[in-house]
């Protein structure tokens, strides 16, 4: 008499718990589509901003292109010219992009993009002299590495010997 009846129990405890699980991995997947779809959200707005940011200043470049053909005024297109970098300049900073200083500061292979070496006295070894591209930072990490020009002492010079100093 028990024996039968825990049989039964144990029956309805496996199909209660097959029933759980079902509806668990059933919620697990819900839950999977309902993230992918925030994400998909997230990117297109942000798309949507970026896209935004870009259509305003391509106006703005457009309309400095169509001021030069039809001859205007040099030193209006200089200043609508001047007005759409700083206005790059400051959408980039508020998407994160920092630039990067580069003059005067030791070459470090890790962030900067060697183009070419000049020979100087006047300047350590390994010291950037010239920038040829700028150089950008987003989280913490280069998005675009600067290309420069980098001091090297002439052979057989005083400090050539000597180890750079950081």
């Amino acid at each position: 008499m028990s024996s039968g009846n825990g049989g039964e129990d144990a029956s309805e405890e496996i199909k209660r718990l097959r029933d759980e699980n079902l509806y668990l991995k059933a919620e697990i997947e819900n839950l999977k589509k309902l993230m992918l779809r925030e994400v998909e959200i997230a990117r297109r707005d942000t798309t949507s901003k970026m896209l935004l940011n870009m259509l305003s200043i391509y106006e703005e470049v457009e309309r400095a292109y169509i001021s030069m053909i039809n001859n205007s005024d040099k030193d209006q297109v200089l200043e609508g010219l001047g007005i759409l970098v700083k206005e790059l300049k400051r959408l980039l900073g508020e998407l994160g992009v920092t630039f990067l200083e580069t003059i005067g500061k030791r070459f470090d292979p890790f962030l900067h993009e060697a183009v070419g070496y000049v020979e100087r006295d006047d300047v350590e070894n390994g010291i950037i002299v010239a920038e040829i591209s700028r150089g950008y930072e987003y989280a913490g990490r280069v998005l675009k590495p600067p290309r420069v020009i980098v001091a090297k002492r002439k052979e057989g010079s005083e400090q050539s010997q000597a180890p750079a100093q950081t």
